[in-house]
C-alpha cells in the first residue's frame, strides 16, 4: 500500500480536499475578481440583502478578495482555520442568496460547502500542508 499508517491517510484525503475546494474557489472567485467593477457589482449585488451600508461594488471586491485569499490559505495551509470560519459564514451568506432565486441546487451546494468548510474547522489541514512543513523545522 502507497500509505503505511492511518494517519497518512488521512492527510492525504485531507489534501485532496484542500485542493479541490482551492481549486472550486479560485475558478470562482479570480474571473470576477480580474473582471474589473462590472463584476463586483454584480457580486455585491447579490449579497445586497444583507444591507450593511457599503456599496455593491466595494462588498462584491471584497468578498471576491476573501474568497481568493481563502483559498491560498487552503492551498498553504496558513491561517488554515480562520479562513474556514469565514467560508463556512461566506457560503451561508450564498445559501441565503439563493434561496429567494428559485434555484434548490445552488441553495444545496451552497449550504453543503459550507458545511465541508465548518467540519475542516474541526480537523485542521493534515499533516501534508505548508504550514505544518514550516512550522516543524
Amino acid at each position: 500500500m502507497f500509505f503505511n499508517s492511518n494517519e497518512r491517510k488521512m492527510s492525504f484525503g485531507l489534501l485532496i480536499m484542500r485542493v479541490g475546494l482551492a481549486a472550486a474557489l479560485f475558478i470562482h472567485a479570480v474571473p470576477k475578481l480580474v473582471g474589473g467593477a462590472p463584476q463586483w457589482q454584480s457580486v455585491g449585488m447579490a449579497l445586497s440583502y444583507l444591507q450593511i451600508g457599503v456599496p455593491p461594488q466595494a462588498m462584491g471586491l471584497g468578498v471576491l478578495l476573501l474568497e481568493t485569499l481563502g483559498a491560498v490559505s487552503l492551498l498553504s495551509g496558513f491561517l488554515f482555520r480562520v479562513a474556514c470560519i469565514v467560508m463556512s459564514i461566506l457560503f451561508g451568506f450564498y445559501c441565503f442568496t439563493y434561496f429567494g432565486v428559485g434555484y434548490k441546487s445552488l441553495t444545496l451546494y451552497a449550504l453543503g460547502l459550507s458545511a465541508v468548510f465548518f467540519g475542516l474547522i474541526n480537523t485542521g489541514p493534515g499533516r501534508y500542508a505548508v504550514a505544518v512543513k514550516l512550522e516543524k523545522k
